[in-house]
């Protein structure tokens, strides 16, 4: 999947980080966040939809630097988690994109 600047830019924006040297450790964290969701069986096809974006920023904080409330997001994002993967929409050819 191809993930473009905006996407990473949003994800920097939501984290708080201004300077781009950590633009790669947030497309690392994009990375993982989508093969964190296939492996519950989601599948994403739309990089835009609100739910995965907001998965996105939720696995993205639990994971970078958010010590003092990193189990709340992660605890937040395993909620989102399981309710995508319990959608139809988000399996393989399900309503989303497919």
């Amino acid at each position: 999947m191809e993930y473009d600047g905006s996407m990473i830019s949003e994800l920097m924006q939501a984290l708080r980080i201004r300077s781009q040297s950590a633009s790669q450790e947030v497309q690392g964290l994009l990375e993982a966040c989508v093969k964190d969701l296939g492996i519950a069986g989601v599948s994403i096809t739309d990089l835009g939809d609100p739910l995965f974006k907001q998965a996105a920023k939720l696995y993205c904080k639990a994971n970078f630097g958010y010590d003092a409330d990193s189990e709340k997001f992660r605890a937040a994002y395993a909620a989102l988690k399981d309710a995508m993967a319990l959608s139809g929409d988000y399996r393989e050819g399900g309503g989303v994109d497919g």
